[in-house]
């Protein structure tokens, strides 16, 4: 009996020992499938890091030139997001006039009605003239006149074209409500909504101060969300703008700074769409351009260009207007549309088909879709890496497999394309055949998992004790019974 007693315990053990194996198991596995996802999270944001095909360099810049030292730049193509070119992206700059893209989105979205008049008041007459004075005179005006009243449209050419700083002022003060710190604050509001980490602006206009600042990757930002407005692409594109009769002129007439949108400039840059130009002794000359050719929209910031030669003398011609037609002539004649994956390309496969039919075990994986990147004529698209995923997100590999039934053109992952660490998109991974289950192995598979499931274990280890207990009080009613015969069987003697 002891001994029967002895086998019962040991199998109640064993039976408790394999569940706790068991969780442990699972919990190392889900260790162990943590710390995968992590080390893949941690490469997919290597990889998802915007792609700077140019490796910081280009062929017509001097890297020794001491005056090509303070150049920012930031150049990507709109349509497919490519960065060109990044270049001190990420270095604090002055904006100079190029703020006034951040005045001007505040004007579109707070003033509602652009035909709304706003007056050249005699105290914001007296304020310009005070800047005027304390910037050694020369700002760029407009030519508005005391009491000239001007629609906010007016007043928006006025900003972007000639640069007129009082137009700047003008807008500031009606959208601040009174209070140009206000404007500024709603400046640096709207800035970090847009995810610029490195800029803050003083003013509407951007005159210097030594708070005021921004960097080429942020103007990126800033000018890139202006563009989704079309009547600031309308204002920012235009040559040259007529106000017609005012209260105090029959017209005012306005040509744009950036010289590259004016035929017979000398600059004329047929390509170039936009949109604005800033100009400060401690600024250099900046220049935010957008460009159209083949298709393809190109968004260029460049800050910081050459100004003032060693003796303080004007570097002519214009620099800033020089770099942008050398940034955008090497664009175009060195990067092209390049086809990476066409629609149906076998890109991967699935080596373990389960309850398949006839005993197939392979799937062939293909492109859903076709990708085509922006990048150099002299990158060959065999260096574009290809890297698998299923869908739970993890890299396809000798584990995966999949169960019949599948249908050709089922989702059954993405394909990421890596060129330089860096992603340059994904497709969809679609099954490119359809494979039959087989009905026998579909019975034995659902029968195993009965066998396999917690509940089929927690009863049959429940009937198991049941009878084991049924077993035990049996013999020992046996016993009883036999010792009480006994026991009787003396008495009677």
């Amino acid at each position: 009996m002891k001994k029967f007693m002895a086998l019962l315990l040991t199998c109640v053990v064993v039976t408790v020992s394999s569940g706790i194996s068991c969780f442990a198991d699972k919990t190392q596995k889900d260790s162990a499938s943590q710390t995968a996802q992590q080390e893949e999270t941690s490469e997919l944001q290597e990889e998802h890091k915007k792609l700077d095909i140019s490796q910081g360099t280009v062929p017509f810049i001097d890297e020794n030139d001491p005056q090509m030292a303070n150049l920012a730049v930031y150049m990507v193509e709109l349509t497919t997001d490519t960065l060109i070119h990044s270049r001190n992206a990420n270095v604090r700059k002055y904006p100079a006039s190029l703020t006034k893209i951040m005045t001007a989105i505040l004007t579109l979205e707070n003033i509602p009605d652009l035909n709304q008049k706003i007056k050249f008041t005699a105290d914001l007459q007296n304020y310009v003239y005070e800047i005027n004075l304390m910037y050694g005179g020369g700002i760029s005006t407009g030519g508005i006149s005391l009491n000239e009243e001007l629609t906010v449209e007016q007043l928006l050419y006025a900003i972007m074209l000639p640069s007129a700083n009082e137009a700047a002022v003008m807008l500031a003060y009606e959208i601040g409500g009174g209070s140009l710190e206000r404007f500024a604050d709603m400046m640096n509001e709207k800035a970090r909504e847009l995810g610029c980490q490195n800029t803050h602006f003083v003013n509407s206009n951007g005159l210097f101060d030594q708070n005021h600042y921004s960097t080429a990757y942020d103007m990126y930002l800033i000018t890139k969300y202006a563009l989704q407005n079309e009547m600031f692409r309308k204002i920012a594109s235009t040559p040259s703008y007529d106000t017609g009769p005012t209260n105090k002129h029959e017209n005012l007439h306005w040509n744009h700074t950036n010289k590259m949108l004016v035929k017979g400039s000398g600059f004329y840059y047929p390509e170039i769409s936009g949109v604005k130009t800033g100009t400060l002794e401690e600024a250099g000359r900046c220049l935010i351009t957008t460009a159209e050719k083949n298709g393809y929209e190109y968004l260029l910031v460049l800050l910081g260009a050459p100004y003032l030669d060693e003796k303080g003398e004007v570097i002519t011609p214009n620099q800033a207007f020089v770099l942008t037609a050398k940034f955008y002539d090497w664009v175009f004649d060195t990067y092209k549309a390049k086809t990476i994956v066409e629609k149906g390309d076998k890109v991967s496969s699935i080596n373990d088909v389960r309850l398949a039919k006839d005993g197939k075990d392979h799937l062939q994986l293909v492109s859903a879709q076709t990708f085509t990147a922006f990048m150099p004529s002299n990158i060959d698209v065999s260096n574009v890496r290809r890297i698998a995923y299923n869908l739970n997100g993890e890299r396809i590999g000798e584990n995966d497999y999949v169960n019949a039934p599948i249908e050709k053109g089922t989702k059954l992952g993405h394909l990421d394309l890596i060129l330089y660490g860096s992603k340059l998109g994904s497709v969809d991974l679609i099954a490119a055949d359809s494979i039959e289950e087989s009905s026998l192995l579909i019975t034995l598979d659902h029968i195993r998992q009965m066998f396999q499931s917690f509940w089929f274990k927690f009863i049959f280890l429940f009937i198991l004790l049941f009878v084991l207990m049924y077993v035990i009080l049996s013999i020992m009613r046996m016993k009883r019974r036999k010792k009480y015969r006994r026991v009787s069987h003396k008495r009677r003697l």
